[in-house]
């Protein structure tokens, strides 16, 4: 089997179907310089804490860096039309998970409602 060729779900790189939203940056093209979309870094509690960078195209973020590191509490999201895929990096010699998805949604925790 050749690994390049499987596809992942968020629920499977997630093990969860949501993660933490930890930094938001810009996705550039190499050649062209030009701005494609953003890359959005999440931390994947359900899944020993490993990070993971998914990639959206479009100009317009669903939350600034700015609005994210005031943040009080915690930002969680989920994605339409996600897929990941394994690359074999010349870098680093190893494989690399590379994700891209449609569109992202901010999930608001819903807090614990106190027992009466």
């Amino acid at each position: 089997m050749n690994i390049t060729k499987v596809t992942l779900t968020a629920e499977g790189v997630f093990n969860s179907n949501s993660a933490r939203l930890i930094a938001v940056r810009p996705w550039n093209d190499f050649s062209s310089k030009e701005q494609m979309g953003f890359i959005y870094t999440l931390l994947l509690e359900q899944n020993n804490f490993e990070k993971v960078d998914v990639k959206i195209e479009g100009l317009t973020p669903v939350i600034d860096s700015e609005n994210l590191s005031g943040s009080k509490e915690a930002i969680y999201v989920t994605f339409e039309n996600f897929v990941g895929k394994f690359y074999f990096s010349d870098r680093t010699k190893n494989y690399e998970l590379t994700c891209k998805a449609q569109k992202i949604s901010i999930v608001r925790p819903v807090p614990l409602s106190k027992s009466l």
